[in-house]
């Protein structure tokens, strides 16, 4: 397999990821203690496209997101990356190790014949490289390509919403900034660079790159049924059904947004003292 092509697990294999996430996550779940409602929206016999919103680096929270689906359900979500990860050998890797496959219309169709869980960030690479004040919201320009797939293959959507991760970290400087220096300028005018595509740079724990241990939230709804656009001419269905997907995760991060103010346990040192006490 060389990782851009979709193939499928057996059985075992999928058991042998999921008991691997659960290993490797569980020092970074410990210190996080996420929280998670939904799973009654959840079902392993039910294939779904998972779609929700990106954070600026999504394995803070997808770690814990994949390995509770797996907990929890047994679902191994198997993601659609941005073929530019694949250029990179030891992340390369990795990232097929997990399932991932390049994201192409034509793995989708595969992995949604193959009645997959499938992972996918409509924001892409826009939103995770996030300005200064802009963490936990959507970036999804008018990017139609979930919802096209979802239609044409009659494939149910399983909005999900995620909080903390971007609070990981602190921006320093962002591709906003950048691009009003010279170099960034020069790079836009000759090298057709984009200014959003140049990645923030980012402080966590001290003065180092690791995630600060901020408590995570997630919520998982109801599947949204394709069926539901397909009278609608295709590119008028695609617009609507993303519109209305992107809806219900807005709607998600501000409640959860909301609700994390109110979270006695919401900082490290409480929930620190807490299971001190407990």
């Amino acid at each position: 397999m060389d990782g851009l092509h979709y193939e499928a697990f057996s059985k075992e294999q999928k058991i042998e990821i999921g008991e691997q996430w659960l290993k490797r996550y569980q020092a970074w779940r410990y210190l996080v203690d996420p929280v998670f409602w939904g799973h009654e929206h959840v079902s392993a016999s039910q294939p779904a496209l998972w779609v929700g919103n990106h954070s600026m680096m999504a394995f803070a929270d997808a770690s814990l997101m994949v390995s509770e689906l797996y907990q929890r359900h047994g679902i191994v979500l198997r993601s659609l990356a941005q073929h530019l990860h694949f250029k990179v050998p030891v992340w390369k890797k990795w990232l097929i190790n997990n399932g991932a496959v390049d994201g192409t219309r034509e793995n989708c169709q595969a992995m949604m014949a193959g009645q997959e869980h499938i992972l996918v960030y409509p924001g892409g690479g826009g939103e995770v490289m996030k300005r200064k004040g802009e963490q936990h919201q959507l970036r999804w320009k008018n990017r139609t390509g979930f919802a096209r797939m979802a239609i044409e293959n009659n494939y149910p959507i399983q909005p999900f919403a995620a909080v903390g991760a971007d609070d990981c970290w602190d921006i320093l400087y962002d591709n906003n900034q950048f691009k009003k220096t010279r170099v960034g300028q020069w790079l836009t005018e000759h090298l057709a660079i984009k200014a959003e595509e140049f990645p923030p740079i980012l402080k966590g724990l001290g003065p180092t790159l690791l995630p600060k241990p901020q408590r995570m939230y997630f919520q998982f709804f109801p599947l949204v049924y394709p069926q539901d656009f397909q009278h609608f001419p295709i590119e008028e269905g695609a617009l609507a059904l993303r519109y209305h997907v992107e809806q219900i995760v807005h709607k998600g991060i501000q409640e959860l947004l909301a609700y994390r103010k109110t979270d006695p346990y919401q900082q490290f040192s409480a929930r620190l003292l807490h299971k001190i006490h407990t």
